[in-house]
């Protein structure tokens, strides 16, 4: 025991010399990858952004085990603006890739379901290309088309965007029920297409199912996974709304799917998603609300995290000499079916998250998160509520013109 502290310690320490030496880093988008509107011109239409965070998670009390372990992403893009090159307008070449080296906080001790952190991944270590795609505006309408993370578009609460639990992100239903989907840290082969009139956004997208190995089918020819949402932004009294909804479909085409890396256990199943966002300024403050929803009424052997339901608050600039600080607060619960039966236990977590910026591009952000049933077990099987501290540091690079 002592010895494995030990390593622990060891390992939280070089995580955080990791930081001295990286890049520093804003707040990312929930599919983990760096906006496209970090890319600022630079030279000639090409932009250059890096990207670091590092984070120790320590479980304090209940769930597997108590312990610590640690987690350290780096990610760097490389973007070429067409217009601003002299060429034609509207036209954007993003190349993204990541480095982490990531601990298993959800394995190792924790033991639940919807994943306290957002920056773990499913390997100790991993190196990849991460996105390389066109992106083409015209008026209106905007194409995308190549390696893309389709939660960096699809299923995305921007209010709450701080807090670290992973289902905030993207919601259990569609993760828990088909692994390695394309989500961080993976992504696909696809192609999405947006349209925007006032306030409506519509949105669809197709992209190949297996996340892992991305170029084995290129053409979808193994499975895809297929998006659609539309958005509607109106204002209300001081501040403004914004309702989204969609769907998902995802159908495999290849025994291999199924049985080598186990991508779902069914050729097809699908699922809907919503989400509300309130943002209104009062005293110099911003304040924001989310409400989030999402169901997969698919068979329990199928889909056995059948709905979701998170909600939560934001308040940003709530400290005079510091207009960047940021607190969170956040609530979600996830079903998990049993089969045979159309109900389950569940997994409800409860989130208190701060951001406070320290020197430029720099910030650290300490989270607390209380874990109530892990895993979504039922009776005679329960882990123990678990209770966990983490501290992220992060800080971001990017050329300026």
């Amino acid at each position: 025991m002592l010895r494995q502290q030990h390593l622990d310690r060891q390992l939280f320490m070089g995580s955080i010399l990791f930081c001295a030496v990286i890049t520093p880093a804003w707040a990312a988008s929930s599919g983990q990858s760096i906006p496209e509107e970090a890319h600022q011109h630079w030279w000639r239409g090409i932009s250059l952004v890096m990207h670091g965070q590092v984070e120790g998670v320590s479980n304090l009390s209940g769930g597997i085990s108590t312990g610590t372990t640690a987690t350290g992403i780096w990610k760097g893009g490389l973007a070429l603006h067409t217009g601003k090159a002299g060429w034609w307008q509207g036209g954007l070449f993003v190349v993204e890739g990541l480095a982490a080296d990531s601990g298993n906080p959800d394995g190792l001790y924790v033991g639940d379901l919807q994943g306290v952190s957002n920056l773990t991944t499913p390997y100790p270590h991993i190196a990849r290309l991460y996105k390389a795609y066109y992106r083409q505006n015209l008026g209106n309408y905007t194409l995308r088309l190549g390696l893309i993370n389709p939660n960096d578009y699809f299923n995305v609460t921007g209010v709450a965007g701080e807090l670290f639990n992973a289902s905030y992100g993207i919601y259990p239903t569609i993760t828990a029920n088909i692994p390695f989907t394309p989500t961080y840290p993976y992504s696909s082969l696809g192609v999405m297409a947006s349209a925007s009139w006032g306030g409506t956004t519509v949105m669809a997208g197709a992209f190949g199912a297996d996340g892992v190995h991305p170029y084995r089918a290129p053409w979808g020819s193994d499975g895809m996974i297929y998006y659609s949402e539309i958005d509607q932004s109106f204002a209300i009294g001081p501040g403004k709304a914004t309702l989204k909804a969609g769907g998902y479909y995802n159908h495999i085409s290849s025994p291999y799917l199924r049985q080598a890396i186990g991508i779902g256990v069914s050729t097809s199943q699908g699922g809907f998603y919503g989400a509300a966002e309130y943002r209104w300024k009062a005293d110099q403050m911003h304040w924001g609300v989310f409400l989030q929803g999402g169901g997969a009424p698919n068979a329990a052997a199928v889909s056995p995290v059948n709905a979701y339901l998170g909600a939560g608050l934001r308040l940003r600039h709530f400290i005079q000499d510091s207009p960047g600080s940021t607190l969170s607060l956040g609530m979600d619960r996830a079903w998990q079916r049993q089969s045979g039966s159309y109900t389950g236990a569940a997994e409800s977590s409860l989130e208190v998250n701060f951001k406070q910026p320290v020197f430029k591009n720099f910030y650290i952000q300490p989270d607390l998160q209380y874990i109530v049933n892990p895993g979504a077990h039922g009776p005679g099987s329960t882990l123990p509520n678990a209770f966990v501290a983490m501290i992220r540091l992060g800080w971001h690079y990017h050329l300026h013109a």
